[in-house]
């Protein structure tokens, strides 16, 4: 018997009946748009064979406008508002027909195809984004009974359960810590950049990772009432509420397609003259409408991509030039994603150089995202260290490490001053200070900083030229660590220590003021944020699935000079697609009053309809001038 699905990882196998639908379709646009090619071929190159290239030709038709007709059918029985598109293209499609403009006939329906087509693949990222989150929970739990520990599965966990977690493993639930101290990895949830060291009383989040300690734990969340679990509420609360992209042709469909039937109708009625109404059907043909969108988008889909950039949705296009607002992660996002070495400040009698040694050799032996900065740090200055002879680490407070005859010691202020030694009072600034002392001398302190991107001010300061009047960061990461990176690079407002959830409830409260949000980030953390947003754009090469599930646009490079030009893009995309429709529709009033009053003949509608589609695609192909611009100077009209 069939199992029902029990959990986010498994519903993608089971929510395939759209997917396959989605498969269909696209399986109808390539072989019909594959037809149409061939036979318009044949017929350039052979043109003695031309009715085999119509029949291949029509063959394309077919496959190309059947789910158009249907959807159209449907919609005039049933006066859906979101099928008028669809009628429109039809209408389209038979106007074609009868001036038996077949190639037209075809690639009305194709371009339409690829743009719904890429409108719903956009839908399935949400799906994806949720299916993504069962990747992070562990699928099994150590409980501890009494004396005795057993592995059950995840879902069968309780409230105040007590479970055991080894360094490596993920951890299950959301709990305290009773016994142990570790290093825990919580970027998957609050994106903070450091590790956090935890001890008893310390809360930890289900998906996190233990590093480096044994740990104790008191369960108190399981399944959807974790904060893992809340992400997955909240973006399947997302993908419900979100209203879909909406189409610009429909704002002139609705009235367009009446208008044109009561026109042929009210000709034919009025002169009796079939030719004039058929005029009137003909000229009536809304290419230069039905392709004034789709036409813009795929050009600004090349040009995105040349950028290597993914538009995932033409809500960016339509919303990117409204953007007034602008929420930022910082980790990954706005920084570099990695600590770095800040200031290396010996005490007196030590040099700079002797201090990184004597910590490159305390960090050796430790995965410890502070030991292994110091210890690349010490590499790429070319400074040779000794390896420890034994190692004792004191998981998220220090290192105990034994070299030679000395004893030397690699750690937080208050871990070395539990064991006795008087530390000099330092401006500890934003980021982590870690000590380092010999035989109980201290021979200084190493500050580490995850550091700003090159290029994030300049860039900062370009998106406020071209109309954001807001910046806003917010992030998982400690106030201080904010602080230090927003005064670097000059944002007033701050939100440190945010959950998911409260990431999203600071996008929400600035759309409730009437602002358009734009939220830019990376990870899991940010997902919430991303799909709450008017615009979600996820950033980095190895960017979380999650994360690009989420948004509207990925930039598959980190490199944050692309959002000027991307909004640059937006904004001509949006005013190429205005002029088209506003061309498109001026051409057609135009050609249906000439056919009314009996001035174009059929034939010659047939020739002069295909004005306005021309102009149309003449103007989008002017968006490639965007690649010719620099790429270190953004336009900010």
């Amino acid at each position: 018997m069939t199992q029902p699905c029990q959990n986010i990882a498994e519903r993608p196998l089971c929510d395939t009946p759209e997917q396959r639908w989605l498969h269909w379709r696209l399986s109808s646009v390539l072989l019909g748009g594959g037809s149409l090619a061939i036979g318009w071929a044949w017929g350039l190159y052979l043109p003695d064979q031309d009715q085999v290239a119509g029949i291949g030709i029509l063959f394309g038709v077919l496959l190309l406008s059947w789910h158009v007709f249907i959807t159209a059918g449907r919609g005039f029985l049933t006066h859906d508002p979101s099928t008028y598109s669809d009628q429109l293209v039809a209408l389209a499609i038979l106007a074609a027909f009868v001036s038996g403009d077949l190639l037209t006939a075809g690639l009305v329906p194709l371009l339409m195809e690829i743009g719904h087509i890429l409108e719903e693949r956009s839908v399935t990222g949400a799906r994806a984004a949720i299916a993504g989150l069962g990747k992070l929970r562990a699928s099994t739990a150590h409980i501890i009974e009494g004396d005795q520990e057993r592995t059950v599965d995840v879902q069968q966990l309780r409230v105040r359960d007590r479970i055991v977690v080894r360094p490596g493993e993920s951890i299950p639930a959301d709990a305290v810590v009773l016994e142990g101290c570790s290093s825990v990895d919580q970027a998957s949830v609050t994106g903070e950049s450091l590790h956090e060291d935890v001890g008893i009383g310390s809360q930890v989040f289900a998906g996190t990772v233990n590093i480096d300690g044994m740990l104790l734990l008191e369960v108190r969340g399981v399944g959807l009432d974790t904060a893992l679990g809340r992400i997955e509420a909240h973006l399947r609360q997302a993908e419900g509420t979100k209203a879909p992209v909406t189409r610009m042709l429909e704002r002139y469909a609705a009235i367009y397609l009446p208008v044109v039937l009561c026109i042929a109708g009210l000709t034919l009625f009025i002169t009796g003259d079939v030719g004039r109404a058929i005029a009137v059907l003909v000229v009536a043909c809304p290419c230069a409408l039905i392709l004034s969108g789709p036409v813009a988008m795929l050009v600004a889909l090349a040009v995105a991509a040349r950028w290597g950039v993914l538009i995932k949705s033409s809500g960016f296009l339509e919303q990117a030039s409204a953007v007034d607002t602008l929420i930022l992660d910082k980790t990954g996002t706005l920084t570099l994603g990695e600590l770095t070495i800040v200031d290396v400040l010996p005490s007196t009698g030590c040099t700079a150089e002797e201090l990184l040694r004597t910590a490159a050799t305390c960090g050796f032996g430790s995965m410890h995202p502070v030991s292994r900065a110091i210890v690349i740090a010490a590499r790429d200055r070319g400074l040779p260290f000794p390896p420890p002879c034994e190692v004792h680490e004191h998981a998220g407070v220090g290192l105990e490490v034994r070299s030679g005859d000395s004893k030397l010691l690699l750690g937080r202020a208050s871990w070395m001053n539990e064991r006795g030694l008087s530390l000099p009072t330092t401006d500890e600034r934003g980021g982590i200070v870690t000590w380092v002392a010999r035989d109980r001398n201290i021979l200084g302190l190493i500050s580490l900083a995850d550091r700003p991107k090159p290029e994030a001010r300049e860039v900062l300061d370009t998106l406020r030229q071209q109309g954001i009047r807001q910046i806003i960061l917010v992030t998982g990461d400690r106030l201080d660590v904010a602080l230090s990176v927003a005064n670097e690079l000059g944002i007033e407002e701050i939100h440190a220590e945010m959950l998911p959830e409260q990431k999203a409830e600071i996008v929400k409260r600035e759309q409730s003021e009437g602002r358009c949000v734009m939220v830019v980030g990376d990870g899991i953390n940010d997902a919430l944020a991303l799909h709450s947003a008017d615009v979600g754009v996820a950033i980095g090469a190895g960017i979380n699935e999650v994360a690009l599930g989420s948004a509207d646009i990925a930039l598959m490079g980190t490199d944050l000079s692309r959002l000027p030009q991307l909004m640059v893009l937006a904004k001509r995309t949006r005013d190429t697609v205005n002029l088209n429709i506003l061309v498109g529709v001026s051409f057609s009033i135009g050609m249906l009053s000439l056919a009314a009053a009996g001035i174009i003949s059929p034939a010659l509608g047939a020739l002069l309809h295909n004005g306005g589609a021309i102009f149309v695609v003449i103007n989008s192909t002017r968006l490639l001038s965007l690649l010719k611009e620099s790429t270190d100077e953004p336009d900010v009209e």
